[in-house]
């Protein structure tokens, strides 16, 4: 042992020693508390620590704090995304900060520079020692989560299997709602230390397991938070938020003012009974047709608006009933995996059924099952419910919904979910209302139609005012009008499927705004496609409005319209979610033909597709699927972003430089005229570069010395080059995979080798 004169204490203990002429650091390493003496005790200094002892001593409390942060690092990945990031952004804000007080210790010379650091140094001990320690208590907490929803389901199938009492049931329910609570709290009593030189704090939710698992006494709920057995807490929300269904007649996406409207309607159109008389004999045959739960859970969706039409508008009994039973039997089975759209689409489904049919039963098992995982996405920020995209437009939705439903004799629970629900989904409405289209692509814009549609129409229902603002829907309506070809095909970009834009969002926009153009576009594919949301949401059509040139910057389209011809051109964001590698793409649609087509998605999502970096390999995925200017077998950048203008209703242009890197100036324009599109490429490099001119068809091709010439159902178009590199070649190449229609493919290529400026047209008439 050093002697007194030259004494540091170093040791490892829980305890400090007394005293104000001490100072001590309390840091973490291994799961052993060291406190740590970083100056001497006042005494002569002769008889004090030297700076290189104090300097050692705290390089000691340096490594410790380092390998908390080391320690830390394994939790990241069983926690939820939005505390996983939390961990990962203190241990890296830590590690930094920690750095710099290093750097201060080398360079410490004088005692009262010494002193300066050693307190320094204890803020970034105890910064360490919380993140390490909290990190750890947030795995805890999600183990703790797990066991709860354990006990919580474990109790529903013994209530439905009579080995419990409906009154044992109610009790564990309680104490399972009130154990999330407590969960909840600690949640954010961990988060609200950690980054920060603070203690960390512990767990209480621990002390209430025993009473949960043994199901004895009761569990306190901790103030602020509302408990949801199966699931999580979620913030209390104040009374405005709770949705109130109409006693009488249905709430969910109609009401019996609007049941009543379309009678009339149909009674004093011939044409209309004709339609209503139609979708009595569809509702009749939905309910005679008695399927297994696999084959229910596919057709579930558009069979419950059938059989819904069949009971609300007909009166028919045995709709009625169809709707009850089977939405018992989706519930009673339970979701695939609240990560799934499937099941939320079923939730959503199920919910209205039930609102219709005014059938009950089922509240439990939907709180539990389906909700609680929910409330669970909820809690933990995931992007399934809270970031801009199809995904979380139709998780809300349905949340929203079922709450609605399945929560009326929980008015708490109901205006919790509900807040959570109409808040989080603020992003994705943003998103598809910015501009009414979506970088997600067509495909994704109608998959989520019917939610969000389903949401607005039933908000009037169950509040008198709604407690969030809610977007417009008026711009979808001019998207769904303006943004497709003669066919009222949609251009097709990112995974989209070939067909037509969903009519649920501008019937209700029309409704709601009673706009008679939007209506004569809805009442035209009424007339393709009976629906008995289209039937209700009825409103007066006037003339069919003729389809406009329109930019859409959100989305990143120009949509240049013509009679009987459509050309576009796309910019965009190549991450957005769905999105492909195809910035610069060309669609056009002339003579009945479309001419260019895009590759759509993968069916069946193979393995790696929805993932980065393998998304990518997919051919449909990459550039060189697509209609564009492109570097000679490299995809465009994952990041790329090529902003889109429309300076006339005849001209577009794109640019393309993150798209090409390298080049100093990329443009791609295109004119529409009466005769002829033509696209015109300026680039300029700084180096030489390889550079492919692509046109993706499934026509027949025929290629000559500078142009191609595409033949398709009796239809011919010329493409032809000018401006062209020396030593360019022009090929039409069978490509490697069909086209959504199932239909062969021809990439035409002009490969240009070594090029450093270009200014290309390609004239297609």
């Amino acid at each position: 042992m050093k002697s007194p004169r030259r004494y540091l204490a170093c040791q490892a203990t829980n305890g400090v020693p007394a005293g104000p002429t001490s100072r001590w650091v309390s840091i973490t390493s291994a799961g052993v508390a060291l406190s740590v003496l970083i100056s001497v005790l006042t005494m002569s200094p002769a008889s004090a620590a030297t700076l290189s002892e104090q300097r050692a001593a705290l390089r000691q409390i340096s490594y410790a704090a380092a390998q908390n942060y080391v320690d830390a690092r394994p939790f990241m990945t069983q926690l939820a995304r939005s505390n996983a990031l939390t961990v990962k952004s203190a241990i890296a804000s830590g590690t930094a900060s920690l750095k710099p007080v290093g750097d201060a210790l080398t360079a410490a010379t004088t005692q009262s520079a010494m002193d300066v650091v050693a307190v320094q140094m204890k803020a970034e001990a105890l910064r360490a020692s919380t993140v390490r320690k909290t990190a750890e208590q947030l795995t805890v907490l999600k183990g703790l989560r797990a066991t709860q929803q354990t006990v919580a389901n474990t109790a529903l199938d013994d209530l439905a299997a009579a080995r419990i009492t409906p009154t044992a049931y109610g009790a564990t329910k309680d104490r399972t709602s009130a154990f999330t609570t407590q969960l909840a709290a600690d949640t954010a009593a961990q988060l609200g230390v950690i980054g920060k030189p603070l203690p960390a704090v512990d767990l209480k939710s621990s002390a209430w397991l025993a009473a949960m698992q043994n199901a004895a006494g009761t569990i306190p709920s901790a103030p602020g938070w509302i408990g949801f057995p199966g699931g999580c807490a979620l913030p209390s929300a104040s009374s405005a938020f709770t949705p109130v269904l109409p006693t009488t007649g249905p709430g969910v996406a109609t009401s019996a003012k609007l049941i009543a409207n379309s009678k009339s309607r149909i009674g004093a159109d011939a044409s209309l009974a004709a339609i209503h008389a139609q979708m009595l004999r569809s509702a009749s045959s939905e309910a005679a047709t008695h399927l297994q739960l696999s084959d229910l859970r596919t057709a579930y969706v558009p069979r419950v608006a059938r059989l819904g039409y069949g009971w609300l508008s007909g009166g028919d009994q045995a709709s009625r009933n169809a709707l009850a039973s089977e939405a018992k039997q989706i519930l009673a089975a339970g979701p695939a995996g609240m990560n799934t759209l499937t099941s939320s689409h079923l939730l959503l489904a199920a919910a209205t059924a039930t609102d219709w049919a005014k059938s009950t039963g089922m509240e439990e098992t939907v709180l539990v099952r389906w909700l609680g995982p929910q409330t669970c996405l909820q809690a933990d920020k995931e992007n399934f419910v809270d970031a801009p995209t199809n995904i979380a437009a139709i998780h809300n939705s349905a949340n929203f919904i079922a709450a609605a439903v399945f929560l009326k004799k929980s008015p708490a629970r109901a205006a919790a979910l509900a807040r959570e629900s109409l808040v989080s989904i603020q992003p994705a409405l943003h998103l598809i209302t910015a501009d009414g289209g979506t970088q997600e692509g067509p495909g994704y814009w109608t998959y989520q139609s019917r939610a969000i549609a389903v949401l607005y129409s039933s908000l009037p229902n169950v509040y008198s005012a709604v407690p969030v603002a809610m977007p417009s829907l008026a711009k979808v309506s001019a998207y769904a009008m303006n943004s497709t070809d003669p066919t009222d095909h949609p251009t097709p970009f990112a995974d989209a499927e070939p067909a037509e834009l969903s009519p649920l969002m501008p019937a209700w926009d029309a409704h709601v705004r009673n706009n008679s153009g939007v209506a004569a576009w809805v009442a035209k594919k009424f007339k393709q496609k009976p629906d008995a949301y289209l039937m209700w949401w009825a409103s007066t059509p006037g003339s069919l409005p003729a389809k406009k040139s329109e930019l859409y910057p959100q989305t990143g389209l120009a949509v240049l319209q013509l009679p009987g011809s459509t050309a576009t051109l796309k910019g965009g964001v190549n991450a957005a979610n769905h999105a492909h590698l195809d910035l610069g793409v060309i669609s056009f649609f002339r003579r009945g033909v479309q001419w260019s087509v895009d590759p759509g998605g993968l069916d069946n999502a193979p393995s790696g597709y929805y993932s980065e970096p393998t998304r990518w390999t997919y051919w449909k995925t990459s550039t060189s699927s697509h209609s564009t200017l492109m570097m000679q077998g490299v995809n465009q950048p994952t990041t790329a972003v090529g902003q889109v203008t429309e300076p006339s209703a005849s001209t577009a242009s794109a640019d393309l430089r993150q798209a090409l890197p390298g080049t100093s100036a990329a443009t791609r324009s295109i004119s529409h005229g009466a005769a002829s599109m033509v696209i015109h490429d300026v680039v300029s490099a700084d180096k030489p570069m390889d550079l492919v001119w692509q046109w993706v068809t499934d026509a027949t091709v025929t290629v000559g010395s500078n142009r191609a010439v595409l033949n398709r159902d009796g239809q011919t178009l010329v493409l032809a080059f000018t401006g062209a590199p020396a030593g360019s070649v022009l090929t039409a190449v069978p490509a490697p995979e069909k086209g959504p229609d199932g239909r062969a493919l021809t990439i035409v290529k002009l490969s240009m080798p070594q090029v450093q400026n270009l200014n290309l047209s390609a004239t297609a008439s």
